[in-house]
């Protein structure tokens, strides 16, 4: 069972992904919080925690400096910030914050638990509408300062596939575009972590927008 907490200073927001979420047979909506003090609290309490959904605009404290606090508690939950394209100037904020996951306020029912279920498996999750915004927002550093991709010796594959990631697409949607095999492209993300160093898919993606390789897939 995945346990999840819903943190939003909305209630309509709180109240309509617990339902979603509740629905599931495989998640629990364990907490409830309108601030991100409410959720770290709990957490140092020993409450048990898997996912936090945690908006970034919140008073008493924000989404960020929550998703801060939580990264220095041992067994913390893993946070999936939930943005709108207003806030696309916090995402990369949230990314070195240690957030594993960013969806829009307005993603879809299916998005939400597929979110919640890919960052549970140990994976992170960066919604198409989200990179979109992260593309934009990277566009003149990319011109300015690109990264040294090829630095990390991938194969012509692998920057296949780090492209891919790069623009949002999981597996399933990268195995199609490619007609590779699922486990064929979860051996190629293995490597692009291994190889690039990055810690998740998010670092990924956002090495493949600044290093330009997302560019011909607008």
């Amino acid at each position: 069972m995945i346990r999840v907490a819903v943190v939003d200073d909305q209630q309509l927001v709180r109240e309509g992904f617990s339902l979603i979420l509740g629905a599931q047979p495989d998640v629990e909506v364990a907490l409830h919080a309108s601030d991100g003090q409410q959720l770290v609290d709990a957490v140092r309490d020993g409450r048990r925690i898997d996912i936090a959904l945690v908006d970034i605009r919140m008073p008493v404290l924000d989404g960020l400096a929550a998703t801060r606090a939580l990264a220095t508690i041992p067994g913390a939950p893993a946070v999936i910030v939930v943005t709108t394209f207003d806030d696309d100037a916090y995402v990369i904020d949230a990314i070195a914050a240690g957030a594993q996951g960013f969806l829009l306020k307005r993603c879809s029912a299916q998005e939400l638990v597929a979110a919640v279920r890919t960052v549970a498996a140990g994976d992170a999750v960066l919604s198409p509408g989200v990179t979109r915004a992260v593309m934009a927002r990277l566009r003149g550093e990319t011109q300015s300062a690109p990264a040294d991709v090829a630095a990390h010796r991938l194969t012509s594959r692998e920057l296949d596939v780090l492209a891919l990631v790069g623009a949002g697409l999981n597996n399933a949607e990268i195995a199609e575009r490619l007609f590779l095999s699922q486990s064929t492209v979860k051996s190629h993300v293995t490597n692009v972590l291994a190889k690039t160093g990055s810690r998740d898919r998010v670092r990924a993606a956002i090495l493949a927008i600044r290093a330009g390789l997302t560019e011909d897939l607008r």
